[in-house]
């Protein structure tokens, strides 16, 4: 089974907590499953930096044909920040939201001590080579990542925004980078392939605001930003290959969350598969 999460967006514990209910990662070890992350692991949230690091680690130690990490918008505009190509994501790090997580108290320190002279270009480029001094390993993982994932199996395509589908079959050699992770507005209706994908939360994509879930739009499109900033929720899809049969792994009620679990029954992926297609 492949299960899939996107637009993460800093919130660690809800990462856990998804994580804690695909048993721990304990059935991607072998193989038999697969989690494919879609991107937007940064911003809007309390821990950017620490959900990268959970990431990275869980890549690291279960190996990345098993735990593949697909890279965002955010993740494109915080790289592109941080080469002082674009400070496109500045607006998403209001307050320092983001890069703090990144910056140790003596570089906070420092950072208030600049501003009482009022030059920003003299702070982002401060920031900018604090962070790529600290965690230059992070950095460097974050650069590799790729856009898209395809199954071998089935042909399905995971990215974070979408494709060309204009072009059809030529869609790996004419889409741009900036449309895997940026494309806006997204594309629903039939494709030859079936694309999971997230970047804008299935409620927009739904046009019903009290829309909750994944949504399918009855042809080739499967979103599944959950908009966990505002909801709280991240929205997990399984996907069995085998059968082609999508699916929405629901959260665990609170009733099960309080249950006294055993160490096998922790190691196991738990809850309720609720049929997409």
């Amino acid at each position: 089974m492949i299960y899939s999460i996107s637009d993460i967006h800093a919130h660690y514990r809800e990462l856990y907590g998804r994580i804690d209910q695909l048993g721990n990662l304990e059935p991607f070890i072998s193989g038999d499953n697969q989690l494919i992350l879609l991107g937007d692991y940064l911003d809007r949230g309390l821990n950017s930096k620490k959900v990268l690091e959970l990431i990275f680690s869980l890549q690291q130690s279960i190996g990345s044909e098993n735990i593949i990490v697909l890279k965002g918008n955010h993740e494109s505009w915080f790289l592109q920040f941080l080469d002082g190509e674009s400070n496109e994501w500045l607006p998403e790090d209001t307050n320092l939201l983001t890069s703090r997580t990144f910056l140790d108290s003596e570089q906070m320190a420092k950072i208030q001590e600049m501003a009482f002279n009022g030059r920003l270009n003299v702070i982002y480029d401060f920031i900018r080579e604090s962070i790529k001094s600290n965690d230059p390993e992070l950095i460097a993982w974050l650069r590799k990542l790729p856009n898209y994932w395809e199954s071998p199996e089935t042909g399905t395509i995971f990215t974070h925004a979408g494709i060309d589908e204009e072009s059809g079959e030529l869609w790996k050699s004419t889409t741009p980078d900036d449309m895997f992770t940026g494309k806006y507005p997204l594309t629903t209706g039939k494709f030859y392939k079936d694309i999971v994908s997230g970047h804008v939360a299935a409620s927009s994509i739904a046009e019903n605001q009290n829309f909750k879930g994944i949504y399918y739009d009855g042809e080739s499109h499967y979103f599944i930003d959950g908009a966990v900033e505002q909801t709280g929720n991240l929205l997990v899809l399984a996907y069995d290959e085998k059968n082609r049969n999508y699916y929405e792994l629901e959260e665990e009620t609170t009733e099960d969350k309080h249950l006294n679990y055993t160490r096998e029954t922790r190691l196991q992926i738990r809850g309720n598969l609720k049929a997409l297609n």
